[in-house]
């Protein structure tokens, strides 16, 4: 029998979903400033509905294409994909989750990382949002946590972090348009050989 709290974030979910998908019927579009977009994935994991939340991601994939997600949202991402067995798309939104937030993954296996001397390019990625959202971190099992902390520790997460804690870094004391652009451009490039490869 599903919890009362379940039912809640699967109703949540469903109103959720239903709202972004009237917005797109009645404006062909949706407009969305404030995170709703969001919200229905999350929710659906919270609820135990896996099935569902893969359904919702798989959606707002193909409706938000360039969207690099939001740090809460890029986990739960991963958690559904891992839950259904696709560990290599679990592993690939893992690590889309951890350039979002670099303090978050450390955060749920009890390693607080110290501030980071590079550029936050908004208030997702910098150490005091884990705060915002730390009723949201308690969902990955002590399997999964695991599962993350060895991902986390791997060679290619290594050296994807690496590669953009060097660059933004390197941003945050470059105030050269030109040059500012050029580490961007190159570190764009450097993502795509890695998640292409």
């Amino acid at each position: 029998m599903i919890s009362e709290e379940k039912k809640q974030f699967r109703d949540r979910a469903n109103r959720n979903r239903l709202a972004l998908l009237k917005e797109k019927e009645q404006h062909g579009y949706i407009n969305d400033g404030s995170g709703k977009r969001y919200r229905a994935g999350v929710f659906f994991v919270l609820a135990g509905e896996n099935r569902k939340a893969l359904e919702f991601f798989s959606w707002f994939e193909s409706e938000f294409p360039e969207d690099i997600g939001e740090p809460v949202f890029n986990l739960y991402w991963a958690l559904t994909e891992y839950r259904n067995g696709n560990e290599e798309q679990a592993r690939y939104r893992l690590q889309h989750a951890m350039l979002s937030n670099l303090y978050m993954l450390p955060f749920l296996f009890g390693e607080l990382l110290g501030l980071l001397d590079i550029w936050h390019s908004s208030n997702r990625d910098q150490a005091d949002y884990l705060w915002e959202v730390e009723e949201y971190l308690n969902e990955p099992t002590e399997q999964e946590w695991q599962w993350i902390k060895q991902e986390y520790n791997s060679a290619p997460f290594a050296s994807l972090r690496d590669e953009y804690i060097n660059t933004y870094r390197a941003l945050k004391y470059e105030y050269d348009f030109e040059r500012r652009g050029a580490l961007l451009r190159s570190w764009n490039q450097y993502a795509a050989r890695f998640f292409n490869s």
